[in-house]
């Protein structure tokens, strides 16, 4: 009896080393598939990071050509601005559109994509996609371009009140009465903003059977991922000396009227000649002597 009951204890010992071992060769491997995929989730993230961060800087250092956004009929815009006095800028320009195909190229497509100056026109998914960006039945998880959405924005910096305060017209008088409103003329809406969307797995039919729909959550329909950057820029730039001329002479109010009468300092040119070639207000470009030029 002894022996008897010894061998059924053992068995049962045995039954139940298996059944964990099944139980948990099952979990682990649903926790592995589940961790492969939140890497492969968070690839997508990480690149929709890069892109919006790609997007804003882009924005600093090319102009928006849009036509819908009109900003170059905006004089507190960088677009507006030049427009006036730095016209060679809008000739470097993008469109919104135009970001959004070198995003594809270079940001959504496989590590070590060549970089190309015709990327700005693509319009498809990048010819090799980044290898994680792939379900567990080789399906791609970004499946059109249509699913990757770039925008950009121009906005007035948080501290847009003391910038207007700063370029608003200040009266300096005159020497004969009346006074001189002199005035600062700069960009203000500088505040250059990107967002960009990734949508993925819209009709993976793998994740779909994976995460089937229940009483509590819904059924799985994909997965968008968002993110946005803002870089806070100066661009403003006068095109040549002329540019330069007209964009300070309205702030120096010598040069548009009398501030001081000849007849206060014509006298002393017998104790200092030289103020006889005072010019008050006077703009004019630096020249660098050809002697300073020489090796």
């Amino acid at each position: 009896m002894k022996r008897t009951h010894f061998r059924n204890a053992a068995a049962q010992a045995g039954q139940a080393m298996v059944e964990f071992l099944v139980a948990m060769i099952t979990v682990m491997s649903v926790l592995m598939l589940a961790i492969i995929m939140l890497g492969k989730f968070n690839d997508v993230r990480n690149r929709t990071l890069m892109g919006s961060r790609y997007a804003a800087w882009e924005r600093t250092v090319w102009t928006d050509s849009d036509p819908a956004k009109n900003l170059a009929g905006d004089p507190s815009t960088t677009e507006g601005w030049s427009s006036k006095y730095g016209s060679a800028a809008l000739a470097a320009s993008k469109t919104d559109s135009d970001i959004k195909g070198e995003v594809l190229e270079r940001i959504m497509a496989g590590d070590g994509a060549a970089i190309s100056g015709s990327d700005r026109n693509q319009t498809q998914l990048a010819a090799t996609q980044p290898a994680m960006w792939n379900d567990y039945g080789g399906n791609p998880l970004l499946a059109s371009a249509s699913d990757v959405q770039v925008s950009t924005s121009a906005a007035a910096d948080p501290e847009s009140s003391h910038t207007t305060s700063a370029l608003n017209k200040w009266p300096v008088p005159g020497a004969t009465g009346g006074s001189y409103e002199a005035q600062l003329s700069l960009p203000t809406r500088t505040l250059q903003s990107s967002a960009v969307s990734v949508a993925i797995a819209q009709d993976s039919e793998v994740l779909k059977r994976l995460w089937p729909k229940d009483h509590v959550l819904p059924a799985f329909t994909g997965l968008t991922f968002s993110d946005s950057n803002v870089l806070m820029t100066n661009t403003w730039v006068p095109d040549g000396a002329d540019s330069n001329k007209a964009v300070f002479s309205p702030a120096v109010a010598a040069v548009n009227m009398t501030l001081v009468p000849p007849n206060t300092y014509q006298s002393l040119q017998k104790y200092a000649p030289e103020i006889s070639t005072l010019q008050f207000g006077r703009i004019q470009q630096d020249v660098v002597p050809p002697s300073r030029l020489k090796p």
